[in-house]
């Protein structure tokens, strides 16, 4: 499975969870349920996925999992792979909240400091500060 696909797909889902709003950001989500159900047929399979869809919706759990079984089903299923980039594309164009949106996903792995979020203003350092009156 492409890393680089799901962290994709996760980003575009995590822009979803933390930005669209009012009545867009309704039909994108019913939209992507609508797909799932159209591409899971097997009950056991289309259950497990629709919970994913709504654990991500209203619990805020993490986008990985649903993005991968997404990214798996698109990856041998063309008609589903073209109708997850038709979504994705679509959800680009939707209206945002002002707030910052701050993704770490897929197989990243943060090994120093990360700082995320949105209009930063003044310094901003890691580790320890100079000593009073000496020069660094």
């Amino acid at each position: 499975m492409d890393e680089t696909v799901v962290a994709l797909v996760a980003a575009g889902v995590t822009s979803l969870v933390t930005g669209a709003t009012g009545e867009a950001g309704k039909a994108a989500w019913m939209s992507l349920t609508t797909m799932v159900k159209k591409a899971f047929g097997k009950k056991d399979e289309q259950q497990t996925a629709l919970e994913l869809v709504e654990a991500v919706r209203t619990d805020g759990r993490d986008v990985t999992e649903l993005s991968e079984v997404l990214v798996e089903r698109a990856g041998w299923d063309t008609q589903f792979a073209s109708e997850l980039s038709a979504w994705l594309e679509s959800i680009k164009a939707l209206p945002k909240s002002d707030g910052p949106t701050n993704v770490v996903a897929g197989s990243a792995q943060v090994t120093g400091p990360l700082i995320q979020g949105r209009d930063f203003s003044g310094p901003i350092s890691f580790g320890t500060p100079p000593p009073s009156g000496g020069k660094p």
